[in-house]
């Protein structure tokens, strides 16, 4: 009788298994996946929670734009946009508008190239300014006023002239999408967007630069969402742009930042640097100090907010897109080979990318401001402890919190 029990025992935990193998839809590629790194969850665990799934949503995405910011870098400017034209765009029936940005005073060679490429996949928008206003505000005003016009459905990828992408990036932002963006209902709305390059070093601890692999952190799965936001090839939403835009328009402005102080460099290190007042730094990061960046105010901003970004996690670190590292205002010319750079993935299909990606966000490993295993609850926790922290500190800064904060965390009837 008990040999009995045991084999009806079996029977019945490999039929609950061929169940769960035909609800999530698997083929033979999932076989490579590790299940023990993510916690498995079907659908119907969650009946009364049908925003957070988006595998069987309508695809609702008003458009999907491409901007691309240049100046003087005429050979990988032309090889990116050579790259971008080439790309599959499979699967994707709405034109595909292409944005060239390009800061004042650019190469001739240059503005010829915006002026005279060709783009099949949708309209082409060349904006050439006339003054020389630097990369930061390069990202803040090319992408602020395209998330304004664009209004909240609307994804938004942003290429530096010194980037390489692989011809099947544009899948890799379908399948992640259908996996967690069909629409703004299934959309998590902790999600800034999707980055097509993976982190490789981790760059906001002391020392900085330090190598990193995501596969000995969040092991086999085929993505990892993080705090840290992206900027070598990346999608951002345009409503949670517009949020950071509202941030960062009061903090970029005294007394929460010191412009002039960016001056000094020529004659201080980053760490003798006092950009921002002690009260509104990140703590144990070194974005306090870094200057002229855009970058450090998008990690102040998901910090706070507990906000995570999509990466690729794929076999030997390649990515959808890599940075190529040139000399430029971020990178010294003597740095030689540069760990951030990686080969470019390009055996992969939609369906693929599909299959391996979590079929829940909830499922997808999480990494923190220093890439160690956390939680998205745990960011958060940690973000609204910081703002809690600022607004005890600071008697005269609710404009600042207002657009820092999310909505509920703090109280502002004092």
């Amino acid at each position: 009788m008990r040999k009995t029990r045991v084999f009806f025992s079996v029977i019945t935990l490999l039929a609950i298994w061929v169940n769960i193998l035909l609800t999530r839809k698997l083929n033979p590629f999932a076989a490579r996946l590790k299940s023990a790194t993510t916690t498995t969850v079907t659908t119907a665990a969650f009946p009364q929670r049908p925003d957070i799934y988006c595998g069987t949503s309508e695809r609702q995405v008003d458009e999907i734009q491409i901007h691309v910011i240049g100046w003087r870098r005429l050979t990988p400017l032309a090889s990116l946009l050579n790259q971008l034209e080439k790309a599959n765009y499979d699967g994707w029936d709405i034109p595909v508008p292409l944005y060239i940005h390009l800061d004042g005073g650019a190469h001739p060679a240059v503005k010829e190239l915006g002026e005279n490429v060709s783009w099949a996949h949708g309209e082409k928008h060349i904006d050439i300014r006339e003054d020389n206003v630097g990369l930061r505000e390069m990202w803040l005003s090319s992408l602020g006023d395209a998330a304004k016009a664009a209004g909240d459905n609307t994804l938004m990828l942003m290429f530096e002239d010194d980037t390489s992408v692989s011809s099947i990036y544009f899948q890799w932002i379908l399948a992640a999408i259908d996996s967690y963006g069909r629409n703004r209902r299934c959309r998590d709305s902790n999600l800034m967007g999707f980055s097509l390059s993976p982190i490789r070093v981790e760059e906001l601890s002391p020392p900085p630069f330090i190598p990193w692999n995501s596969k000995d952190v969040v092991g086999s799965s085929f993505a990892y969402l993080s705090v840290v936001p992206s900027s070598w090839g990346v999608a951002y939403w345009s409503d949670r742009w517009n949020e950071f835009s509202d941030f960062v328009d009061v903090r970029l402005k005294p007394p929460y930042y010191n412009t002039e102080e960016e001056r000094s460099l020529i004659t201080k290190k980053y760490d003798d640097l006092r950009l921002t007042p002690e009260e509104y730094q990140i703590p144990y990061c070194r974005s306090n100090v870094w200057p002229k960046s855009w970058k450090r105010f998008m990690i102040d901003f998901m910090y706070a907010r507990g906000l995570v970004m999509l990466y690729p996690s794929l076999p030997g670190e390649m990515g959808l897109a890599t940075t190529l590292a040139l000399a430029g205002e971020h990178v010294s010319a003597d740095e030689g080979k540069n760990p951030r750079i990686a080969d470019l993935a390009t055996n992969y299909d939609y369906a693929t990318m599909t299959v391996f990606l979590p079929e829940f966000i909830m499922d997808v490993p999480v990494v923190g401001l220093h890439l160690e295993r956390t939680t998205r609850r745990e960011l958060r926790r940690i973000g609204a402890k910081f703002l809690m922290g600022v607004q005890e500190k600071c008697d005269a800064c609710d404009d600042l919190l207002r657009v820092w904060a999310p909505s509920g965390i703090l109280n502002f009837d004092k």
